[in-house]
């Protein structure tokens, strides 16, 4: 029996995805987000002068809060959409046809994380695209143009850089988390409901250690802690390697400052877990396959 190619493989899962229309649906809602955030945005009243006098700077706030919003966003689509896209095979028992073709398990599950990131690459062009044409619409409406443009700061070059550096790793992780769910619980409720918590539980761990710490006076054990949670490090790891943005607000950081190189490893760190999980537990034995 002849396998399946692995471009074969990716392209069978695209279709599969295609066919979701809470795929479709998800991205419909994220360019109407986008829009409010449009309207949102020229309701600040220091943007416009900011933009007049410090074009420089005006150009970071926009990135940060479109960053901030693309990131969330891609998130939640890649979540919903990689758990569909690996736990629903189990759930609907498909899983075993697949490989009664010759199509190994390994090879599936790659197959499938490929074009997530993929999806990924692909939402994060196109909103470069529509993002970036709506920070020059606003920028020549509160300035008269786009003249000023020239004059901005070197390093914003570089900020965007890390910007997709971040933007990427962020993905990556997501990616990772919904393979990793998916193949821990071979079920698609327990997928989508561990892979869309997780954040959450993990930023609210960082309040848990607060109060704990308080309440017993000992902060170090509790606050320790918050340094090897995934959210809060890829909630500050932009802050952490673009000097740029060490004043940038970050939501639920670790409790102890942090650096980039401990960021990078802790978010490493996961990651390995995650792919150990997801890769394990799709090549391990099941009498129910």
């Amino acid at each position: 029996m002849t396998r399946p190619s692995f471009f074969g493989a990716v392209r069978g899962e695209a279709i599969k995805v295609s066919r979701q229309l809470s795929f479709w649906l998800m991205l419909l809602g994220g360019l109407v987000l986008l829009g409010i955030t449009v309207v949102a945005i020229r309701t600040i009243g220091n943007l416009p002068e900011t933009a007049r006098t410090q074009p420089s700077f005006a150009i970071r706030q926009l990135m940060d809060v479109y960053g901030a919003i693309f990131q969330i966003g891609s998130g939640i689509v890649l979540l919903i959409t990689g758990s569909r896209l690996i736990a629903m095979e189990y759930s609907s028992g498909t899983i075993r046809i697949a490989y009664a073709r010759g199509v190994s398990r390994v090879r599936l599950l790659l197959a499938k994380m490929f074009l997530l990131a993929l999806i990924g690459v692909g939402m994060l062009v196109l909103y470069l695209l529509v993002a970036g044409g709506i920070v020059l619409a606003l920028y020549a409406s509160w300035t008269g143009g786009l003249a000023g443009l020239d004059h901005l700061d070197a390093s914003l070059k570089q900020d965007f850089g890390y910007y997709l550096l971040v933007q990427g790793i962020s993905m990556g992780m997501v990616i990772l988390l919904a393979a990793a769910a998916a193949g821990l619980g071979r079920s698609l409720a327990f997928a989508m409901a561990a892979s869309l918590a997780f954040f959450p539980i993990d930023n609210f761990l960082v309040g848990i250690m607060a109060l704990t710490a308080r309440a017993t006076g000992h902060s170090s054990p509790w606050t320790n802690i918050t340094e090897f949670l995934l959210g809060p490090n890829l909630n500050v790891v932009l802050n952490a390697i673009e000097p740029d943005h060490a004043g940038r607000f970050a939501f639920a950081p670790p409790l102890n400052p942090v650096d980039g190189r401990h960021a990078l490893l802790v978010i490493g760190a996961w990651a390995v877990l995650f792919a150990v999980v997801a890769i394990g537990r799709a090549v391990r034995p099941d009498v129910l396959e």
